[in-house]
C-alpha cells in the first residue's frame, strides 16, 4: 500500500461527513440564536443592574446581593455564548428578581 492510498473504511468515513455535514448544519441552526425574548430580557438585566450600580448602595448585604446578580449576568451571557439558552434564562431570572428588589 502506498502512503497516498485511503483504505476502503476511511473512504466510508469520509463519504459520510461529507453526507451528513449539511444536514447537521441545518440541524444546529435552528437552536443557534438566542430567543428574542432571552436577548431582551438579559438587555433588561444589564439596564436594571447598572441602574442599581449608579446608585451604589452602601449597606454590606445589598452590596453583596448586587455582587450575585452581576455574577449571574455574567454567567448568563457565557452561557448564551456556549447556547446553553435554558441555563442562561435561569439566571438571568434569578439576576432581574434580585435586581427588582434592589431597585425598590
Amino acid at each position: 500500500m502506498r502512503d497516498t492510498d485511503i483504505s476502503p473504511g476511511w473512504s466510508i468515513l469520509v463519504a459520510l461527513a461529507v453526507l451528513l455535514s449539511p444536514v447537521l448544519a441545518v440541524a444546529g441552526s435552528s437552536s443557534s440564536r438566542p430567543s428574542p425574548e432571552l436577548v431582551q430580557l438579559e438587555r433588561e438585566v444589564s439596564l436594571k443592574l447598572a441602574h442599581v450600580r449608579d446608585e451604589g448602595p452602601t449597606e454590606p448585604a445589598k452590596r453583596r446581593k448586587l455582587q450575585s446578580a452581576a455574577l449571574l449576568d455574567e454567567k448568563a451571557e457565557k452561557e448564551i455564548e456556549a447556547g446553553d439558552y435554558r441555563s442562561a434564562e435561569d439566571d438571568l431570572v434569578k439576576a432581574n428578581a434580585i435586581a427588582t428588589e434592589l431597585s425598590n
